[in-house]
């Protein structure tokens, strides 16, 4: 009887016991819950408050190559053998490509190089082509490409921009609500006018990197040389030939160089021959009568 009581009671300990960690690990696991609830709770909390104060960051998407904001530019010079035919192709070129010459400047003075610049906006789709299309006028003797990604200040503006429009919102609405004294009211009034002022500085520079985004730049320099031929690599005889003339034409510098110190240095000879001269030759004279006068004497 008393081995049956005491299993029994053996049986009742370990039940109790296996119940009350159960109820432990079930209260610990609520705490834990509740406790990430909460932090949950105050993240979102801290979020919605700087929102007017942070700008808004999305989630970049790896495939959406096409949608970069990049800012295209190029310089192309050539020399032609027609500069007058050149001159007038370049704007047709510019026109078939659905662009136009923001700035042309051209050099006609008599006993010079014929030359221009053209500073073209071409489409962005069609910049590589516009690019061959003038390259084909002559002969390109340097071509330069460059490529700004603006992706990411573009989006950044439009996120700040938006920011801010909710923030003069707000501004608005409590000046509507605004009951309070003259001064309260011209500061408000100054926080809107502050905030406006900055909405209008980002749009901005959003209006300017997108045309600059929509349309490259492309500059375009060309100068006329008959019967051109590109320079190629020197051979031997032709370095020697070179290293000849070279040495030849700085003999005759320097030649050309001594004539023209000569002739700027002449009239200060002159100029010390006559104010140095007489004196030197008094004094001569003096000293040669004083030494005959002591040969006398001895």
């Amino acid at each position: 009887m008393n081995s049956r009581y005491g299993a029994s009671c053996l049986v009742l300990l370990i039940v109790t016991v296996f119940g009350c960690m159960k109820a432990s690990r079930e209260s610990a696991r609520r705490s834990v819950t509740a406790a990430d609830s909460l932090a949950a709770a105050r993240g979102h909390a801290d979020e919605g408050g700087a929102a007017f104060n942070a700008p808004a960051e999305s989630a970049p998407d790896p495939t959406a190559t096409d949608g970069r904001k990049i800012i295209y530019e190029a310089d192309l010079t050539l020399i032609v053998d027609d500069f007058a035919q050149t001159e007038a192709d370049v704007p047709k070129l510019v026109k078939q490509y659905g662009g136009y010459l923001a700035d042309v400047s051209v050099d006609r003075n008599q006993g010079y190089q014929l030359s221009g610049r053209w500073k073209a906006r071409i489409p962005t789709d069609r910049f590589d082509a516009f690019l061959d299309a003038v390259s084909k006028l002559g002969v390109p003797e340097q071509r330069r490409q460059t490529a700004q990604d603006v992706t990411e200040e573009f989006v950044d503006l439009e996120a700040r921009i938006a920011n801010k429009k909710r923030l003069e919102e707000r501004i608005v609405e409590l000046l509507k609500e605004s009951t309070g004294k003259i001064k309260d009211v011209l500061e408000v009034e100054r926080e809107l006018a502050r905030v406006r002022t900055e909405i209008e500085q980002m749009e901005g520079r959003l209006r300017y990197l997108t045309n600059r985004t929509a349309l490259t730049t492309v500059t375009i320099t060309a100068r006329e040389e008959r019967d051109y031929v590109p320079p190629q690599a020197p051979t031997f005889l032709a370095r020697i030939q070179q290293a000849w003339r070279g040495s030849l034409l700085a003999l005759r510098s320097a030649g050309e160089s001594l004539i023209v110190a000569l002739v700027f240095a002449t009239p200060w000879i002159v100029l010390a021959a006559v104010v140095l001269v007489p004196p030197l030759w008094i004094i001569r004279r003096h000293q040669r009568a004083l030494s005959d006068t002591d040969d006398a004497q001895a």
